[in-house]
């Protein structure tokens, strides 16, 4: 199964929103989605030319490329689609430091991050009670 990656488009929004949906069970994100396509900061990944999962990074968190969201449609998870939408974005970093974080209960995505590379950066807590955010780096280049 071969995974592709690019800069997402407009025209992939819908699909995109869907997507979301899918995972968090609203589209309530579809204007924030749409500025990181405008502003070409999402990053779309797909099977056989069928969007399966997206990325959105900014570089407000201390100048550094920082990856806000990675969203898998749940039906194509543990296929490395996370891994290849992260790489990309490692891959055209506009920045040489790059950033994510994960809540401590995300244990998969923690297994991701550390397979690609990431060191664990530091904890932020507070964020959603009782479950902390972990912090992620990697040098990008």
């Amino acid at each position: 199964m071969l995974v592709t990656t690019t800069t997402a488009a407009i025209s992939d929004l819908s699909i995109l929103s869907k997507i979301d949906s899918m995972v968090i069970g609203s589209e309530n994100r579809k204007p924030k989605i749409e500025q990181y396509i405008l502003n070409e900061q999402c990053v779309v990944a797909s099977i056989n030319s069928e969007p399966v999962g997206y990325a959105c990074y900014d570089t407000t968190f201390f100048e550094c490329c920082f990856i806000q969201l990675v969203i898998v449609n749940p039906n194509f998870r543990r296929l490395g689609i996370a891994g290849a939408l992260i790489r990309y974005i490692e891959e055209h970093s506009p920045t040489p430091k790059l950033f994510t974080s994960t809540n401590e209960s995300n244990t998969i995505m923690q297994q991701v991050c550390l397979s690609l590379g990431f060191v664990r950066s530091g904890i932020i807590e507070n964020l959603d009670d009782g479950d902390p955010e972990w912090v992620y780096f990697k040098q990008a280049r």
